[in-house]
């Protein structure tokens, strides 16, 4: 991840429309176009440096968010779009803090839940002092609208962390998985996924439970249930070059034991590289997706890209990365 929307991105999102947000709306030229056959999109789907992506369907509109400093000066920058061509710039969904704060800088790795009527915001900051990241958190801030803006909570995970992903189970229970970050005060090993319950959406039960592990590097978590099986993904490898890649595990409970498969669900071409910090998302006809950052060939910028993922068994492929014009409706 670093200087870095579930079940469907992520499982209890309302479907009901929002209201009007008031922020100001911006044009993004998109590369999407409608053509003779239908809707296409062409990746990267938005020309911006856009890491870690995180893609929400909520209403009329697809939600991306995504790492980094907003347009408006704000931090973690919101798109929308109504057909996954066509983006709009919304808003960048929170502010920073002060230089003591948790939430100074770095600002990686944004999901949003929505949960008792709020839509609640996890993510990665650090106080401005963060020697090798090791201030770097997993905190949260929450809002009536999904377009924000977002009001600070603070810290969620104590020990140096990253990459937070809230997963909700069948049975309505929450869980925050996470990557380790350098530095864990509770000795905990950097670069490996951890689970944690949550006993309320702003407190963990602090008795988190290592995922996947054997890594020399793991991060950026994804879990999601498919026909009944839990399907765990995560990016492998360095974030800065050729190697990082998306590789996924498939466990019969929440808390595993997960099996990691043999195959890779993205890794890198001649055209992108280094494909990985993913999310999921089911769009509205039903289909499964991801959505991804990747590199150009120069190693320039970081952009956004999606592609229809296919799960068979056990088994999860995908038709990326892809460079050329594509049917939304494939």
């Amino acid at each position: 991840m670093k200087v870095y929307f579930h079940l469907n991105c992520l499982l209890a999102l309302a479907a009901t429309c929002l209201a009007a947000t008031s922020g100001a709306v911006a044009d993004v030229a998109g590369a999407g176009n409608n053509a003779a056959a239908g809707l296409m999109y062409t990746n990267p789907i938005i020309p911006r440096y856009l890491a870690d992506p995180c893609m929400v369907l909520d209403g009329d509109y697809y939600y991306l968010i995504a790492t980094g400093k907003a347009d408006d000066g704000r931090f973690l920058p919101i798109y929308r779009s109504k057909n996954l061509s066509n983006w709009e710039f919304v808003r960048g969904a929170v502010t920073n803090g002060s230089r003591t704060d948790w939430n100074f800088k770095h600002f990686w790795a944004p999901e949003i839940v929505k949960i008792g009527g709020l839509y609640h915001l996890y993510y990665t900051a650090s106080p401005e002092l963060s020697p090798a990241n090791a201030g770097n958190r997993v905190g949260l801030a929450v809002a009536k609208n999904i377009e924000g803006p977002y009001e600070n909570v603070g810290v969620v995970i104590r020990h140096a962390s990253i990459d937070g992903h809230p997963f909700i189970d069948r049975d309505g229970a929450l869980y925050l998985l996470y990557t380790i970050e350098h530095g864990n005060a509770d000795g905990l090993t950097a670069g490996q996924i951890y689970m944690d319950r949550m006993l309320t959406p702003r407190q963990s039960a602090g008795k988190p439970i290592p995922l996947i592990t054997h890594h020399t590097w793991q991060e950026g978590p994804w879990l999601q249930i498919h026909d009944g099986k839990y399907f765990l993904t995560y990016s492998c490898g360095n974030w800065m070059d050729a190697t990082y890649h998306v590789r996924y595990a498939v466990a019969d409970s929440v808390t595993g034991p997960y099996v990691e498969q043999p195959d890779n669900i993205l890794q890198s071409t001649d055209q992108v590289k280094g494909p990985g910090h993913h999310a999921m998302f089911v769009d509205r006809a039903g289909k499964d997706w991801i959505v991804y950052h990747g590199w150009d060939p120069a190693f320039k910028a970081r952009y956004p890209r999606i592609e229809r993922i296919f799960f068979n068994g056990t088994k999860i492929t995908s038709d990326g990365p892809t460079s050329t014009p594509q049917r939304v409706d494939k």
